[in-house]
């Protein structure tokens, strides 16, 4: 997980984003009959049209917002609301709520719904609005060979399990990759294709890029 800045509003956004949340805003003032479920419901959708899709790809590289996997290989990706559609409805065209998630970092068994208070452990880490290195520590045990988002504080514990960045069949395939990036290390200084790999391995577009830059700053000597 890795800070993203935040493009600027799509046009089909800034031209339709505040039209949008007073439709919403209008159905929840209805009593809430099926048409007018409907009307919201249809209101609420407007946030799946494909231009709106296509910026938040470009955004993310094509990556979770959360566990850094490319998604557009394999799967479409989500939209995915960082304060929850159906407990902020309002929110739900909002440009800046808006993230790309891959199906099962956004799923009901991960983040989902969820939205903890301060309280409960919370608030969740948003990663276009904070630096997820301030809350998590990207590490490799060489004797384990396991790589694994170790939290800072009580925020990043929450979002840790919620986003669930330590899922085993996310540290499954993270392990490979990392692996090979350790092992290209201890030639950065004197193999240029070495240290060409891992410099792109820590760019923003790269999977698993929080780990790039982890290795080249603790393993190269």
């Amino acid at each position: 997980m890795i800070h993203v800045n935040r493009a600027a509003k799509p046009p089909i956004l800034s031209k339709k984003e505040a039209v949008w949340v007073a439709a919403i805003n209008g159905a929840l003032l209805k009593p809430r009959t099926p048409t007018v479920k409907l009307e919201l419901d249809k209101a609420i959708n407007k946030y799946q049209h494909n231009k709106i899709k296509d910026a938040l790809v470009l955004m993310f590289h094509g990556k979770c917002a959360y566990c850094e996997s490319y998604i557009i290989n394999v799967d479409y990706g989500d939209i995915e609301h960082f304060k929850p559609k159906g407990k902020f409805p309002l929110e739900a065209v909002v440009w800046e709520n808006l993230l790309l998630a891959c199906a099962k970092c956004n799923g009901a068994g991960q983040k989902g719904d969820e939205w903890p208070l301060l309280a409960d452990g919370g608030l969740l880490i948003n990663p276009c609005t904070e630096n997820p290195a301030d809350f998590f520590e990207f590490e490799f045990d060489v004797l384990t060979d396991i790589a694994l988002v170790n939290p800072k504080n009580v925020r990043g514990e929450t979002s840790e399990k919620i986003f669930g960045l330590n899922k085993p069949t996310l540290v499954k395939d993270r392990n490979i990759a990392v692996k090979r990036l350790v092992a290209l290390a201890s030639y950065y200084h004197t193999d240029a294709r070495a240290k060409a790999y891992l410099d792109e391995a820590a760019l923003d577009k790269s999977e698993y890029s929080a780990f790039a830059k982890m290795i080249i700053n603790t393993f190269v000597i």
